[in-house]
């Protein structure tokens, strides 16, 4: 593993606690108050969804806890793998490093989040829309930098098709 991996897992255990000492705080000191950061739109408003996902939540599923520990424990050691593939592949790139530093976080956050805090604690509301709290935040920054990378043009994500899907399948089976 390289340098600039192990600069990537320290990312993730800084952004991971960053999240949980926020919420720890919250639960403990400011559960039941409520002000505005930047009104009329952004509130800080803490309340817990049991719901465990954002789709479950929105369209009442009534999926429950374990089926969400199962996928997102799934999902999480695919985004490992696959970060371990794509550093092997095509070395390290400090984009995709900071991309999967922030994906990587989200997904280890919403473990947490499902199995010590039996739900979500979120906590910033965007009047008319939804709550969230800081693991959102992650998942987002990494879809804004997947589209920045896309627009302009970086030379790994260019690289990745299908092709690159079938030999991190193959990668995967053989570990």
């Amino acid at each position: 593993m390289g340098v600039q991996n192990k600069i990537t897992f320290i990312a993730v255990i800084i952004l991971v606690a960053i999240e949980q000492i926020i919420k720890v705080i919250i639960n403990n000191n400011f559960l039941s108050k409520k002000f505005s950061i930047i009104p009329p739109f952004l509130y800080f408003e803490p309340m817990f969804n049991k719901d465990y996902s954002w789709i479950n939540s929105m369209l009442q599923l009534g999926i429950g806890k374990w089926v969400h520990i199962i996928i997102v424990s799934a999902m999480t050691i695919l985004i490992f793998l696959f970060y371990l593939y794509i550093s092997k592949r095509f070395g390290s790139v400090k984009l995709i490093d900071t991309m999967f530093a922030f994906l990587l976080s989200g997904a280890i956050c919403s473990l947490i989040d499902k199995i010590f805090w039996n739900g979500s604690l979120d906590y910033i509301l965007l009047k008319g829309f939804f709550t969230f709290d800081l693991k959102d935040v992650y998942i987002n920054v990494f879809i804004v930098l997947v589209i920045l990378s896309i627009i302009l043009n970086n030379k790994v994500i260019k690289q990745i098709d299908d092709r690159v899907f079938i030999d991190f399948i193959k990668y995967v089976l053989r570990r």
